[in-house]
């Protein structure tokens, strides 16, 4: 891979990155309730579903997934499903004003298991995954070397990004100084989650 091929290639990754989805609500709420640093914990699940939709595009087991559509399918509704739940979970979370140096964090695991499962749970993913990391991949020259350097460029793109979404998160942490102001953004990001579920719902992802 020449410089030039890997700078398009960084610069494609990180405009795939931006987009507020699910895993960047996902970590703003999470460096809301927990701060920064606890909250890199969602980071780290979600690189690790970053690089398991790598393998998968790699592999060429995401045309698999496309060709049978009941898999598919089911992917994409528990998807929707999970989505929905958080939508409503956090719509009707009750809104506790306390320090931030004293909220009450969730557990590591918890953190890294749900921005795994956010990730995976998007049928979307890895459809974008499918169409632009081979497109970097000579299929004709060996692939070692070529994983090599695509691989760790995507997730310090991946993780630089979703970072900053929870930094975000804890700076829109600190403005929250009412009940009604964390009522708010609580139901602002439920509402994101519910209308995320709702577009997967009415739109064919496989041809988005």
């Amino acid at each position: 891979m020449t410089l030039t091929e890997w700078l398009t290639f960084a610069a494609i990754w990180t405009v795939l990155s931006l987009p507020l989805g699910p895993n960047a609500i996902n970590c703003m709420t999470s460096g809301v309730s927990n701060g920064t640093r606890r909250a890199l914990w969602t980071v780290l699940g979600i690189a690790i579903a970053g690089l398991t939709h790598m393998t998968i595009a790699v592999l060429g087991l995401g045309t698999l997934l496309l060709a049978y559509a009941e898999l598919y399918l089911a992917l994409k509704w528990l998807g929707i499903a999970y989505l929905t739940w958080l939508g409503i979970s956090l719509w009707r979370k009750p809104a506790k004003l306390s320090a931030i140096g004293s909220r009450e964090v969730e557990p590591a695991g918890l953190l890294v298991r749900r921005g795994f499962t956010i990730s995976m749970s998007n049928p979307k993913a890895i459809l974008s995954y499918m169409a632009a990391f081979p497109q970097f991949i000579d299929p004709g020259s060996p692939m070692a070397p070529q994983l090599l350097v695509v691989v760790p460029t995507a997730i310090v793109i991946v993780v630089a990004v979703y970072a900053g979404y929870t930094a975000t998160g804890c700076g829109l942490a600190r403005v929250q100084t009412s009940v009604a102001r964390q009522q708010f953004f609580n139901r602002v990001a439920g509402g994101f989650y519910l209308a995320i579920a709702g577009l997967l719902a009415v739109t064919d992802t496989r041809h988005a």
